[in-house]
């Protein structure tokens, strides 16, 4: 047994020697080929990375200043919203305030023509009354 795990590796080694001298200097061209090549696509591939972290972080950022931002527009906008209620709120209790000093004085002047109306009558009694006493006399 010993033998043959001795004589595997001179026949590999013998293989590999054949090769060489078969092929040459065009395995050592593949070979070489080979490993550029395979650096190349591991460099690629770390540079694809770098920039999709890059682009996931820039994104991320751009989200977050995009929240912040629409935060910041929200609140401006809820503060403008609710000036507005107030403006509006104002406007109607003056409005209010205005038709019912205009309904006061509207009902204060149909008093006045009301009273002004009985004093007539009153007055107009008092003259027939006395024109009463002075034909009765």
């Amino acid at each position: 047994m010993n033998n043959k795990s001795s004589k595997q590796p001179t026949s590999l080694d013998s293989v590999d020697q054949i090769r060489k001298i078969l092929f040459g200097e065009q395995i050592n061209i593949i070979e070489q080929r080979f490993t550029q090549l395979e650096k190349s696509l591991t460099d690629t591939i770390e540079k694809l990375a770098s920039k999709v972290q890059q682009v996931n972080l820039d994104l991320s950022s751009q989200m977050n200043k995009s929240n912040k931002q629409l935060q910041v527009d929200n609140s401006a906008l809820a503060q403008q919203q609710s000036a507005d209620l107030k403006n509006l709120e104002s406007t109607i209790n003056n409005k209010i305030i205005e038709t019912e000093s205009e309904l006061l004085n509207q009902i204060q002047s149909g008093l006045e023509k009301l009273e002004q109306k009985a004093s007539h009558r009153h007055e107009l009694a008092k003259l027939l009354q006395d024109m009463a006493d002075k034909l009765s006399d």
